[in-house]
């Protein structure tokens, strides 16, 4: 799309995330624009463009989402730079410019001209270039507005100096002290505004979104001065979920399959009453999909009758489907599947007659399954977004405004390698009284933490023990299977309703044919046991110790222990929890605080020593 400027490409990942609905983004002509929100994601005939995705029943009454999930629409770009399909609309925010220069603002230099353009405005004082104002304001409510930069300026000062929106007498500068201050040259007022915070103040945020002119409800609005690269200007609400029996084993491609994935046509038919119209229509289905009338019919009838039928389909809780789907061996698989799974258990602890080493056999001992995923299919579900992370801010969906039947998401493609804890083990190891303290203490911390995104976490030894092994398996990986760490993702299975102890190391790409095999390679027991005990290895030391391993917290809320950039932390996008919850202490231990070391308690359990 580079020949067309007024398009700019985004990646569907990016849309479930950062460049989500109310997020700012660049677009190619480097100018900041707000994506708008899905009341707007239309076709050339207002209808919505984006395609329902199908066999995620279980997916969206686990997640309570009551909502049917759609693909963002897809275009691209045919001959003379003209568009194919439906894009999805985004407006300049912010709107104000300033003087690098001199630093006048300059409101909307661009409302006469083509935003798009590629012609760049002057400083109507110095002649300098200017740029977009790169500060916004925004609410716990979701807002997000212009800065009232006259406002700020004036608000301490009981003065007569009116707004005049048609000339430009406001400017951005830099006291002595470092503060940012707006200055008023005709009255000579100025205020700071990099560390503006108030409470019910109708005059800072005048409409709900850049694309919104209505007034928003003040009532209980925490409002702040952010610049836009700040992390609380944007704060996206998502949830991911694997696709499992029976849903990954629906037929997909035959006639009910496509029929039922075309609500449209199926509607269109149902209406038309005439005998002779509807054979005809029969009959151009059955020739565009290689059929028989009687074929379409049939289809037609199980659509009506209620496809597909998932009567043996039970949801407990999303993770516990998941956790049990993965133990269960799959009959049959077939090339078209979306869940596709190779047990290695017994073939994993037949090592045990290869290998004398204690510490490999005490490896072997403390892994219960050992899966390897050959083909999974993942759904990123976008909820929504915040601003400002506080304790009373608002999830706003991506309609804005609640009404919408809808969720957009995406489906992503891969693999992974699924292993279990031994439950005796893990149960031993956990109710040994100095490691209960040690989670404790963390698990206080989280409660005192101003952190709501992850609320369905229990702060327990297990938890902490398997999302620490996952990070340095990550780190392993990395090494071992030639994977960049930011390309791969975890899931762990652990729950304070059902016994899990289940790690899922995965990755997945937009593209079906999923990706290239490093990871099924890895989960193959001789390369697995050679992983795990690199992993226990590199556990025992950090090129910061001693300071890693007696620090006292570390990150947000003090949350992690033993866990730095250079020994457990993995890029932000690998981990489900923000990098906090780990401490490497649980795995080394500390003889110091009476922890002893996983491996060797496990040893000592088993009789290995």
């Amino acid at each position: 799309m580079q020949n067309n400027p007024k398009y700019t490409p985004v990646r569907f990942s990016h849309l479930t995330s950062y460049a989500g609905v109310g997020a700012i983004i660049r677009n190619i002509n480097d100018m900041l624009m707000v994506v708008v929100d899905t009341r707007y994601w239309t076709d050339k005939n207002d209808g919505i463009s984006a395609e329902c995705i199908p066999y995620v029943t279980r997916i969206t009454k686990a997640l309570d989402l009551g909502k049917d999930l759609r693909m963002p629409p897809k275009a691209k770009e045919i001959e003379n730079s003209r568009i194919e399909g439906s894009y999805l609309p985004a407006v300049l925010f912010p709107t104000y410019a300033v003087c690098k220069k001199c630093g006048l603002l300059h409101n909307n230099p661009w409302r006469k001209d083509d935003i798009y353009t590629t012609k760049t405005f002057q400083c109507e004082q110095c002649g300098f270039r200017l740029e977009q104002v790169t500060w916004c304001a925004v609410s716990s409510n979701g807002h997000l507005d212009d800065v009232p930069w006259h406002y700020i300026c004036h608000m301490k000062n009981n003065n007569t100096c009116k707004p005049d929106y048609s000339q430009n007498y406001l400017f951005l500068k830099t006291n002595k002290n470092g503060n940012k201050i707006i200055e008023c040259k005709k009255c000579g007022s100025h205020g700071r505004y990099d560390n503006f915070y108030g409470n019910n103040n109708i005059k800072i945020i005048n409409k709900q979104q850049p694309w919104m002119y209505k007034q928003p409800d003040q009532d209980q609005l925490n409002v702040e001065i952010l610049e836009i690269n700040n992390p609380g200007v944007y704060l996206p609400e998502r949830v991911n979920a694997l696709v499992i029996p029976p849903e990954s084993r629906m037929n997909t491609g035959t006639v009910v399959d496509r029929l039922f994935n075309n609500s449209k046509r199926c509607r269109e038919i149902e209406k038309i009453k005439l005998p002779v119209r509807k054979k005809g229509a029969l009959k151009k289905i059955a020739t565009e999909y290689r059929c028989t009338v009687t074929e379409v019919k049939t289809a037609l009838k199980q659509i009506r009758d209620g496809y597909p039928q998932l009567d043996n389909m039970t949801i407990c809780d999303l993770l516990e489907d998941e956790y049990k789907a993965f133990l269960t061996p799959i009959d049959n698989v077939k090339d078209d599947e979306d869940f596709v799974t190779e047990h290695k258990t017994q073939h994993w602890h037949e090592l045990k007659d290869r290998y004398t080493e204690n510490n490999l056999l005490t490896t072997i001992e403390i892994i219960n399954h050992l899966i390897v995923a050959k083909r999974l299919r993942e759904i990123q579900v976008f909820k929504g977004f915040s601003r400002i992370p506080d304790e009373d801010r608002v999830i706003v969906p991506p309609d804005i405004v609640g009404s919408s039947n809808w969720l957009p998401a995406i489906e992503l493609f891969g693999e992974g390698l699924f292993f279990t804890i031994d439950e005796h083990i893990l149960s031993e190891w956990e109710s040994v009284e100095s490691i209960r303290t040690r989670a404790a203490e963390i698990a206080i911390r989280y409660e005192k933490a101003e952190i709501t995104t992850f609320q369905d976490v229990i702060v327990t030894p297990r938890f902490l023990l398997l999302h620490t092994l996952s990070h340095l398996i990550i780190r392993e990986l990395e090494t071992k299977a030639g994977y960049p760490a930011a390309s791969l993702k975890e899931r762990i299975y652990c729950s304070k309703n059902a016994k899990m102890s289940g790690i899922l190391i995965y990755t997945t790409v937009a593209d079906i044919v999923g990706s290239l095999g490093g990871i099924i390679e890895s989960g193959e027991p001789d390369a697995f046991i050679s992983l795990l005990d690199s992993v226990f290895k590199h556990a025992q030391w950090c090129s910061l110790d001693p300071v890693c391993s007696e620090h006292e917290g570390q990150g947000p809320g003090w949350l992690n222990r033993a866990a730095c950039h250079a020994c457990a932390l993995i890029p932000e996008t690998s981990c489900d929890y923000s990098n906090i919850f780990l401490d490497r202490v649980f795995i080394k231990g500390s003889e110091e605080l009476q922890i002893p070391p996983f491996l060797e308690f496990a040893a000592n359990l088993k009789g290995n020593r």
